[in-house]
């Protein structure tokens, strides 16, 4: 047996320089090599005889071509004895299913990886000093011993060739217009290291590639069990098959478990997983094709499943595949190693594979008991616990799949170290970090600052509101507990209508609500939406229903009568088009999953058929004196300089203004205090108030302010 994947290759270089005597000993004979100094400009007869005998360890004694047949042969018998099937070598002949003729050829491209004497000797044969390869023309010379051969080794240098196939050996073709017989061919460089034994890796892949192994057990992967019944009798026919394997698209969103039942099943077959990200090979300078070719034999020699993410960079902003994708296809068809094509939902996928075979895989997001289950897999392995009823808050609250909960639980675990406790805090903090943040660039988040103590609203409107918080808080109980979800198809998120006039509170609300429960609040800007260009307006709402499907907040949509209002009699085009956009709206709110809170004016004003649809319609009135007062005494926080005479019962009683007019006023007296005596007295206040109503359209009278009147104007 061989020592070393080195020594096996020395003992076939002796063979190959047995070969390539007897080619230069016909041609010699026949007259086609010059016996002066000038062979290859500069390489003597002397020069190759001395190359070759140094190898063959003699000076002339076999000088005749079957006398070289025959020891060729009799080596190559010696040496494939000598081989184990552990060697680089005869794994490679394994997997490629190579013949001797190929191993023949595969030799020719190894030997000047090996010893730069076949450089000189292969430019000597090819009576040309500048092509230092193996050539078509030199394999067909070297390696055949008659006419039917040479014909029959062509077949082994085409470019459909298991060799070129395979992307073991690369064509060389010749800077000038020569026949296919000068194209020269060459080792895949890679290919050096790992046939001496050494970690197969291509440079080229490393910035958009990752192996990892497939230790991962059956129960882990989030999947419903008649899915994972089919990818089990994936990894069954893989072992029973010896045919071409279907391609396996996998549709979720990152984190759903798409890799991680890559990595099962490659785990059942003994194969690592080769995880090849698409977007960041199109970003780089190097063609897709070769890439993907390099990714492709280093899943044959790792060997690992190949797992292509970033599938939607191969199509248009349209959904259409682009040109290379069907090239891509076609590549990837019909591998030996199992390939994995992971894609997010919506990506249209079925008219790219259409010519190909495809078993289609969907990762749902996880149901309530699912994710409950997620929290505390994730929790034990980061040696944590937590309350039954917390997790349930947890997994009711958040729609996290699988990698998202990991994540979070792990970024948890880190409070854990340092405080050595881990509270829920820390856990909603972490959710709400995973959650996608692409509705930040749709909306506007509204940072929550306010609690249930600073709403001043009438007690039936607090009682609804709060009716509002527990509804969300408790839906996992109501739809996943006791089997609503069974019950309703679709649209089991919670819908509000806040209806009132501007600056009674409803954004304040919302944000007091999203803070309780421990949610994001997003304010829908309507600018950003409404568009004059039809099917604009359909477009940018879809995005943003899209984005707040993962992103686990609270949509509010301000103003909402611009988009929700009432479908009018159609009497022109325009009017078609704005009740198809009040159409299309109802549609996606009433499918969305999650929270939606509308603000209206009037909420007479929202269409019928959308209001039908509410869970919850909560009035807010116009504060009355007393809640005004309450309104006038807290906006004013405990550091700032306030007078002892402030009159609070006259501002309640003479101004009947919403609780937003107050904070205009406050804030504006504020101002006006900062540059005039550091104190907050009646006289910026009445002026401030005087400013709210000329703003308005009102003019201030001795009337309204009564004993105050004469303060307005007063130091402006």
């Amino acid at each position: 047996m061989f020592t070393s994947p080195l020594e096996h290759l020395t003992a076939e270089l002796q063979r190959l320089d047995l070969l390539l005597h007897r080619e230069i000993l016909r041609l010699r004979a026949t007259y086609q090599l010059s016996l002066d100094e000038f062979r290859g400009l500069y390489i003597s007869d002397e020069q190759v005889n001395s190359l070759i005998d140094q190898s063959l360890g003699y000076e002339g004694v076999l000088s005749t071509l079957d006398e070289l047949t025959q020891r060729a042969e009799a080596l190559r018998e010696c040496n494939a004895e000598r081989l184990s099937n552990e060697m680089p070598w005869q794994r490679l002949v394994v997997e490629f299913g190579l013949t001797p003729i190929e191993q023949d050829i595969l030799l020719l491209a190894v030997a000047p990886e090996i010893d730069l004497k076949y450089e000189t000797l292969y430019a000597y044969l090819n009576n040309d000093i500048t092509r230092k390869w193996p050539t078509r023309d030199l394999a067909l010379r070297v390696l055949s011993a008659s006419p039917a051969e040479r014909a029959q080794l062509r077949s082994y240098l085409s470019p459909r060739a298991a060799l070129f196939a395979g992307n073991l050996l690369h064509t060389i073709e010749p800077t000038f217009r020569a026949s296919s017989l000068a194209h020269g061919f060459a080792l895949m460089p890679p290919m050096v290291d790992y046939l001496l034994g050494y970690c197969y890796e291509d440079a080229r892949l490393t910035a958009f590639t990752e192996t990892v192994n497939g230790s991962v057990v059956w129960d882990k992967i989030p999947l419903p069990a008649d899915a994972v019944t089919r990818l089990r009798q994936v990894a069954k026919r893989f072992k029973a098959s010896n045919g071409p394997l279907p391609l396996h698209l996998l549709e979720g969103r990152p984190g759903a478990g798409r890799s991680l039942a890559a990595r099962v099943l490659c785990g059942e077959l003994g194969f690592a997983l080769l995880k090849f990200d698409l977007e960041a090979a199109r970003a780089s300078t190097e063609p897709l094709s070769g890439l993907i070719n390099a990714a492709l034999l280093q899943s044959r020699l790792e060997p690992a499943g190949l797992y292509l993410k970033g599938i939607e960079t191969l199509f248009d902003s349209a959904g259409k595949p682009l040109p290379d994708a069907y090239a891509l296809a076609a590549t990837l068809a019909g591998q030996p190693r199992p390939i994995f094509l992971a894609c997010t939902p919506g990506t249209q996928a079925s008219e790219w594979l259409k010519r190909q075979s495809v078993l289609g895989f969907h990762f749902p997001e996880p149901d309530f008991s699912a994710r409950v289950w997620l929290w505390q897999d994730a929790l034990a392995e980061q040696n944590a616990a937590l309350p039954a009823s917390e997790i349930d808050l947890l997994a009711g609250r958040f729609i996290l799949n699988p990698g998202q909960i990991q994540a979070a639980a792990a970024a948890a675990a880190e409070t854990l170290e340092v405080t050595g406790t881990l509270d829920s805090t820390a856990l909603f903090g972490a959710a709400r970090a995973q959650s996608d943040r692409s509705l930040g660039t749709l909306a506007v988040k509204v940072k929550p600052i306010h609690g249930w103590d600073d709403l001043v609203l009438p007690g039936a409107t607090q009682s609804r509101i709060r009716e509002l918080a527990s509804a969300i808080r408790f839906q996992h109980v109501v739809y996943s507990e006791w089997g609503f979800e069974r019950r309703i198809a679709s649209g089991r998120g919670v819908k509000a209508l806040f209806s009132g006039g501007s600056g009674t509170g409803k954004t304040t609300t919302a944000s007091v609500i999203a803070k309780d429960l421990g949610l994001d609040l997003y304010k829908i800007d309507l600018s950003s939406i409404v568009s004059k260009y039809i099917g604009e307006t359909e477009k940018n709402l879809d995005r943003i229903f899209q984005a707040a499907q993962s992103s686990n907040a609270i949509l509010f949509f301000d103003e909402a009568d611009a988009l929700f209002g009432k479908r009018s009699e159609v009497k022109d085009a325009h009017d078609r088009y704005a009740n198809i956009e009040v159409s299309y709206l109802l549609q996606k709110v009433e499918d969305h999953e999650g929270i939606v809170i509308l603000a209206s004016n009037l909420s007479k004003n929202i269409d019928e058929a959308f209001s039908r649809r509410l869970h919850y319609v909560i009035d807010f009135p116009l504060p009355d004196e007393t809640h005004r007062e309450r309104l006038w005494r807290s906006m004013f926080p405990l550091e700032a300089p306030l007078a002892k005479n402030l009159d609070w019962r006259f501002l309640a009683k003479q101004f009947s203004i919403a609780g937003g007019d107050i904070r205009n006023v406050a804030l504006d007296a504020a101002f006006l205090a900062a540059q005039d005596g550091r104190v907050i007295t009646m006289k910026q206040l009445i002026n401030a108030m005087a400013r709210q109503m000329k703003k308005q359209g009102r003019i201030p009278s001795p009337t309204d302010f009564k004993q105050y009147h004469t303060l307005i104007g007063e130091g402006e």
